[in-house]
């Protein structure tokens, strides 16, 4: 089968900038280039032809006739150094009379076609092709003509060189209004780059509105329709806690009711097998309310279902004296040295999001201790952030069952408590919405399990 190519999905708003103002920029400046180049030649020649008159003209101002009557046609030394030096310019001249007599310089020098004074044209010196310019003009009523003759090749490289430099001047104006544009362009989307770094920096809890007075007019309506979804989101947030603590209610109390009944009914003279079947009853029933509670539970320890204004400062003390206190009867009960380890700690949190996910940790050490075991329950700080820790002296898990206990309903393969699979899941839940970190390792010595949760320490309360 043909795989389909991904769709790239729409281009970002920086590539389109870039697209709209770049491709027109680039095309007038390529035309410029263009228009430059064909502009440039003519000039680069006629400066070349001008040169060349201008040097006709300053070795026909030499040009005297002698006492005697001769004509004498020769420049001065000076000149005659500058046109002989040897070079890729290589000028040669020639002063002939009218009958084409050569008065001075070199034979063979050809005459531009007449058409103009000086008058200009091409021939070959040499077996060279050359420029020749021709400058006519008369000494003592006497016609010479003065022809200077420069090697073409020199003078193409020599335009070339000057095309050169031009285009290279307009490649570096186009290089820099590029990087200006960029630069503009990268300038001119701070503030929406900014708006979204502020956004992908807020969790699922943070539903404030956004500042719309710190963002560009253009963004405003964005922003404000942001706040609009935050907005809707916070009333359907404060609706669905609104039924969940409606509901706990309207659960807690039949199955409380229900509880009640059965101990009344047990109070009174039984059939053993009828207690039998009363207390079992019973026992399911508080299974199914803890169930219930700890569904519930897991429902709000969802991410948007704590708004960031619910974290305060939480004494994680404070937390294990009261988990101690709550337990301490059962732990009596079952035979289980229920204790503490405590030193001073806080962290920035839910206060009673934090006691669920104690009192589950507690709750499943205390199901899975056999009689005579113990439960430690320590806080603490440690690199920089508080720590909660619950350890147990049980059957421990076994490090390949250890991530998946984490999951939903999930149990170990043969365990022996009471337990619906909920309580790690809502331990791994709350944490993850304090930013915390559940490690679950083995207890002192190897033994047991030891359940510690890591906060971050831009979670620990001041």
């Amino acid at each position: 089968m043909t795989r389909q190519p991904s769709d790239p999905g729409p281009a970002s708003v920086r590539r389109r900038l870039l697209a709209l103002l770049l491709a027109p920029l680039a095309t007038l400046l390529l035309a410029g280039l263009l228009l430059d180049y064909v502009v440039g030649v003519r000039p680069a020649h006629e400066a070349l032809d001008h040169s060349l008159a201008e040097t006709a003209i300053v070795i026909g101002a030499y040009a005297r006739v002698r006492d005697d009557g001769a004509l004498l046609a020769e420049p001065p030394a000076a000149v005659l150094a500058f046109l002989r030096r040897d070079g890729p310019r290589a000028l040669r001249y020639a002063v002939t009379g009218e009958d084409g007599a050569l008065l001075a310089g070199e034979p063979g020098v050809p005459l531009a076609p007449a058409g103009g004074n000086p008058a200009f044209g091409h021939g070959v010196l040499h077996d060279q092709p050359v420029r020749v310019a021709t400058f006519r003009t008369a000494v003592a009523g006497r016609a010479i003509r003065v022809s200077v003759a420069e090697n073409v090749s020199w003078r193409e490289s020599t335009a070339r060189y000057f095309i050169a430099s031009t285009l290279a001047r307009d490649a570096l104006q186009l290089i820099v209004l590029v990087l200006l544009v960029l630069l503009g362009v990268r300038q001119g989307l701070r503030p929406l780059l900014a708006l979204r770094d502020r956004l992908a920096a807020r969790s699922a809890g943070e539903l404030e509105p956004l500042d719309e007075s710190s963002v560009p007019a253009e963004l405003r309506t964005l922003v404000g329709a942001l706040n609009g979804l935050f907005a809707r989101v916070r009333a359907a947030t404060a609706a669905q806690q609104e039924f969940v603590a409606a509901a706990a209610h309207q659960l807690r109390t039949p199955l409380a009711g229900m509880q009640a009944q059965l101990q009344l009914l047990e109070s009174e003279p039984l059939a053993p097998p009828l207690r039998a079947r009363v207390q079992a009853l019973r026992d399911s029933l508080k299974r199914l309310a803890h169930t219930a509670h700890q569904l519930l539970t897991l429902s709000r320890a969802e991410g948007s279902a704590a708004l960031r204004s619910d974290f305060r400062r939480v004494d994680l003390v404070r937390l294990i004296e009261e988990a101690v206190t709550a337990q301490l009867d059962r732990a009596l009960a079952a035979g289980i040295d229920l204790g503490a380890e405590t030193a001073p700690a806080g962290v920035t949190g839910v206060d009673w999001l934090l006691r669920e996910l104690l009192g589950n940790l507690v709750d499943n050490a205390l199901n899975y201790t056999p009689r005579g075991g113990s439960v430690t329950l320590r806080c603490g700080a440690a690199r920089g952030g508080a720590y909660l820790e619950v350890e147990d002296d049980g059957p421990g898990i076994a490090p390949e069952e250890r991530p998946r206990v984490r999951q939903r309903f999930y149990r170990v393969p043969g365990a022996t408590g009471t337990g619906s699979g909920l309580g790690l899941a809502i331990v791994h839940d709350i944490a993850s919405l304090h930013g915390a970190r559940v490690a679950i390792d083995s207890g002192a010595h190897g033994r047991g399990t030891r359940v510690r949760i890591e906060f971050a320490p831009a979670q620990v309360g001041s």
